[in-house]
């Protein structure tokens, strides 16, 4: 009895730490918008999405053993395979964000191409353009922000959502990353990969109901 009770104080103990490395969340109010290429109007309930995408110094707050440059504590999480994303998303008491969740918290009710309107900026984003050759801090383009004030959805990494491709292989990321240029960073933007593969150019970011 008590190694089960130490065990669920040490369990709490963690999970809270993650939750508070990681609330700085966006509201994204409910109501319609255009989805896709085709800009088909949806609706959507409220919900909150991260405002930045996931951290080195966060994940490792959820698994010590994690290993990243010094320096680099700001920078976003790569290298994890959709299924580490949403375990981590899983005890934070979130979730891997949606599609249509991705998507409007990324380009607002109007169908913007990009976060920030419809011309591409590089001066925005950190993506093969800006020629980084990297991530970036989380948060570095102000200028760069969506509608509600959600930072790097375009650029830096690549982020998974909760999505598969037609044949249920692949999982879905958004976004683009920091070697993808500006046809791939649009906001309607998609590319695979398999849920256990892990690459320096995917992150994630997560999400909760309201």
């Amino acid at each position: 009895m008590k190694i089960v009770s130490v065990f669920a104080v040490i369990t709490v103990i963690i999970f809270a730490n993650i939750a508070n490395a990681a609330d700085d969340m966006v509201l994204i109010p409910g109501g319609k918008f255009l989805f896709g290429e085709d800009k088909k109007k949806i609706e959507l309930g409220d919900f909150y999405i991260d405002k930045y995408e996931v951290t080195n110094a966060q994940y490792k707050k959820f698994k010590s053993e994690h290993a990243f440059p010094a320096g680099k504590e700001d920078f976003p999480v790569a290298e994890i395979s959709y299924f580490d994303a949403e375990e981590y998303c899983k005890a934070a008491g979130k979730r891997i964000p949606k599609a249509e969740e991705w998507e409007k918290a990324a380009r607002g009710t109007d169908g913007r191409i990009y976060p920030w309107g419809d011309k591409f900026e590089s001066k925005n984003i950190n993506s093969s353009e800006t020629a980084k050759d990297g991530t970036v801090k989380v948060g570095s383009f102000e200028k760069g922000k969506s509608p509600y004030g959600v930072y790097d959805m375009a650029g830096n990494v690549s982020e998974w959502i909760d999505a598969w491709d037609s044949k249920k292989q692949y999982r879905i990321t958004r976004g683009g990353s920091y070697f993808d240029g500006a046809d791939l960073t649009k906001t309607i933007s998609t590319l695979m990969s398999i849920p256990d593969d892990v690459h320096e150019y995917i992150g994630f970011r997560c999400a909760k109901n309201k």
